[in-house]
């Protein structure tokens, strides 16, 4: 099995090899293997991400338990090590 690189433009559905691969035409079988990046993909993760956030925080702000932590809350384990868990 050979392997190659190239980047190749995509209309229709047709891949357009370059010239200098053009022997490519001559086998039975290929297998090829599309790396790409979609710009449109990113913005939909983004916007999923917004909405859920989004969601959270309209949920939170229904909810009837305010506890928030703080930042002195998260990393004071004074009281775990005192009481052995730590």
């Amino acid at each position: 099995m050979y392997a190659v690189e190239f980047q190749a433009s995509v209309e229709n559905g047709i891949v357009h090899i370059p010239q200098q691969y053009q022997e490519l035409q001559q086998n039975p079988k290929v297998k090829f293997i599309a790396i790409y990046e979609n710009v449109n993909n990113t913005n939909l993760v983004h916007n999923k991400t917004q909405k859920q956030l989004d969601e959270f925080d309209r949920l939170v702000s229904q909810s009837n338990n305010k506890v928030m932590a703080t930042m002195e809350l998260a990393t004071n384990i004074d009281d775990l090590v005192l009481d052995g868990i730590l």
